[in-house]
């Protein structure tokens, strides 16, 4: 009989002796039958009491023929343990039973609850993850269920509604949380998100709800509520509210450090705004003092000296003469420079670059030949020009300023004894690969900013270069200008130019702001 139970069974003897195993408990324990019978039921349960063989002393014990299930471990004849239920059935060690040894008095059965064990651990595992996530979580989470009362909550939840975890379980969930309306009006229970995801089991998610708790305060958050649903049937729902106040604490934050930088950007700007209007009047005030009393005392002192050199009533020797015509050509260089320096800046509204026409390079070569005895001061020059006829496209009141004071800077020096000449100056212009070229070459090295550095910003506004030669062991130097320009041979230099010739007499003082910026 006990061969065709499907559960495992062993009977034990008063000594703790597995005299009889089922097939079931056989193959549960992984060993052949004689290899089970006849051994101690301790090498296959360790855990078993085998107390439980002899007979109680207590006579109301004695009448408990079964005991309660418990759990324990078995071992397979490999060694290793897995998970058992076992129950115990006394039986008479004096009576004889159908099939079984006589001595018997226990009968052991066995499960296996491997499945069970690892479902309980799965099952563990998964409620200390989500208890972990629900504690962890910065959203504060409330379960409720069908009639609005809390089933669930967590510490975030808890903060949140001002009360503690353990004493919101039972509660209704509206009497503690009220949402608001549009106009801060509390709505109806009937009409919060909660109840109405309980009536028609949809899910809603509302941004920057207006809330109030119970102990009156208002908050804004974001609110998602989802159904717990059955069978198709909704049992609850998951309150998920997301506090704004921390952002909104980020964006105040925020909006009050860009207030104080824009303050602080605001100030420095009118310290600045205040130092630029001082350095303007100040400029003004020098302009106008350059251009009006200085201009006119320089004025006066230049035609006192030329009268005092012309007057033939008072004839002077000639070494005073040439001094008293040196020094009026010094005063005329020097208003020279002073009107240039003193002209206004232009405004936003003046044209920008280079105001190109057409002119013959001849005629404006001359013209800065002539506009550089008001740069050269009393220097002696003779002049070797050649200029082919050609016409080109450039600014001629430009051109004119860069070749008047390249010539002014080769004749250049700070040696009385030799500053006065005569010196020879050889000026040039030609067309060499589609570009027109000026040279300029003197006695001395040059590179005086009053001169070199505007030349520089000419050919820097006309889109060309300038260079500078030196030959060794040869005094003197060689200014080489290039600017790219539309040049028609000698043959089309009969056309008559677009601009007239008179224009080219006119040095520019545009250029002056590249001395400080070259």
């Amino acid at each position: 009989m006990w061969d065709f139970l499907p559960d495992a069974v062993l009977i034990v003897d008063g000594t703790g002796t597995v005299v009889r195993a089922n097939p079931a408990a056989a193959a549960l324990l992984g060993r052949e039958r004689p290899m089970v019978e006849g051994r101690g039921v301790l090498d296959f349960l360790p855990a078993f009491d085998w107390n439980l063989t002899h007979p109680p002393k207590d006579p109301e014990d004695a009448e408990t023929l079964y005991t309660a299930r418990l759990r324990t471990t078995a071992l397979t004849a490999d060694g290793e343990t897995f998970a058992v239920e076992i129950g115990t059935v006394r039986l008479d060690r004096h009576t004889l039973h159908s099939s079984m040894p006589h001595g018997s008095s226990l009968a052991v059965s066995l499960r296996d609850v491997t499945p069970d064990e690892d479902a309980r651990a799965a099952l563990s595992r998964s409620l200390l993850q989500a208890e972990t996530v629900l504690r962890t979580a910065s959203e504060a989470l409330i379960g409720i269920d069908a009639e609005g009362r809390i089933d669930l909550v967590n510490p975030a939840a808890a903060r949140l509604l001002g009360e503690k975890a353990s004493e919101l379980g039972g509660r209704r969930l509206l009497s503690l949380l009220t949402f608001l309306g549009h106009e801060g009006e509390p709505l109806d229970a009937e009409d919060a998100p909660p109840a109405e995801v309980l009536r028609t089991g949809r899910a809603i998610r509302l941004l920057a709800q207006e809330l109030r708790t119970s102990a009156g305060t208002r908050l804004t958050a974001d609110v998602a509520v989802r159904p717990v649903t059955v069978e198709g049937r909704t049992v609850g729902t998951v309150v998920a509210l997301t506090d704004r106040r921390p952002y909104e604490r980020l964006a105040d934050d925020y909006v009050a450090a860009q207030t104080r930088c824009l303050r602080n950007h605001t100030a420095e700007l009118q310290r600045q705004q205040r130092r630029t209007d001082h350095a303007v009047a100040h400029t003004r005030e020098l302009g106008e003092f350059l251009s009006g009393p200085l201009a006119g005392a320089l004025r006066h002192l230049h035609s006192e000296m030329l009268r005092l050199a012309d007057d033939s009533s008072r004839p002077l020797w000639p070494e005073a003469t040439v001094a008293l015509e040196a020094l009026a050509a010094d005063v005329r260089m020097t208003m020279a420079l002073m009107d240039s320096r003193s002209l206004p800046y232009p405004h936003d509204d003046t044209p920008v670059g280079p105001q190109r026409r057409t002119v013959l390079i001849d005629d404006l070569v001359q013209a800065g030949v002539r506009a550089a005895a008001a740069f050269a001061g009393p220097s002696r020059v003779r002049f070797s020009v050649h200029t082919p006829r050609f016409l080109v496209h450039v600014d001629p009141d430009d051109m004119t300023t860069a070749v008047g004071r390249l010539i002014a800077d080769v004749v250049h020096t700070d040696d009385d004894t030799t500053g006065r000449g005569p010196h020879h100056v050889f000026v040039a212009a030609l067309q060499q690969r589609g570009l027109l070229r000026i040279e300029v070459r003197g006695p001395f090295n040059g590179g005086a900013r009053d001169h070199h550095d505007i030349v520089q910003g000419i050919a820097t506004a006309h889109g060309g270069t300038l260079r500078t030669h030196r030959a060794p062991g040869v005094s003197g130097s060689t200014y080489v200008l290039e600017l790219p320009s539309v040049v028609q041979e000698e043959a089309g230099a009969d056309a008559t130019p677009t601009a007239p010739a008179d224009v080219l007499l006119r040095p520019t003082g545009r250029h002056r702001s590249a001395t400080t910026h070259s």
